[in-house]
């Protein structure tokens, strides 16, 4: 079974900080910048062995003009869980779709807001940045969990 979490939103509405928020949040790193690569990931920091080697890709492939299929061209190299930054209407948009339906994925999809408000999915600011990261990471891997549960992963 895989998982692909679609990250949705226009450009630089903070698609990336979310996936390093993510990583700054759930594993033991603490990066300034996030690149395309595998990280590691903790359901639950008391318990460091239920854990998700997963490949964040946060240059949506509209922004790097660029398909999926490019980067993962063996069916050796297809990471189980797959986080994705995406843009709303991007010209590579469909393409992104078709290839994670194609491929088996499971999509969670999560849109970015491009207006300023409360709720974590609206654009933050230098007072609201870090609690929207915080939250916007809980509720993903929250519903990956869920997701492990329901489908009795593990």
């Amino acid at each position: 079974m895989k998982i692909a979490i679609v990250i949705w939103g226009v450009q630089n509405s903070g698609k990336s900080s979310t996936f390093k928020g993510i990583v700054h949040n759930y594993s033991e790193k603490q990066i300034t910048q996030m690149r395309r690569g595998w990280q590691r990931l903790f359901l639950n920091s008391k318990f460091k062995c239920l854990k998700l080697d997963s490949y964040f890709f946060p240059a949506s492939p509209t922004e790097s003009e660029t398909n999926l299929e490019n980067y993962f061209k063996s069916p050796n190299f297809m990471p189980q869980v797959l986080f994705l930054a995406e843009q709303i209407n991007g010209k590579n948009a469909s393409n992104t779709k078709a290839f994670l339906h194609t491929n088996g994925y499971s999509v969670f999809d999560y849109f970015l807001s491009n207006t300023n408000g409360r709720d974590i999915w609206d654009r933050f600011d230098n007072l609201t940045e870090q609690m929207k990261l915080k939250a916007r990471a809980d509720e993903i891997i929250m519903d990956i969990r869920d997701f492990i549960k329901k489908n009795q992963i593990i």
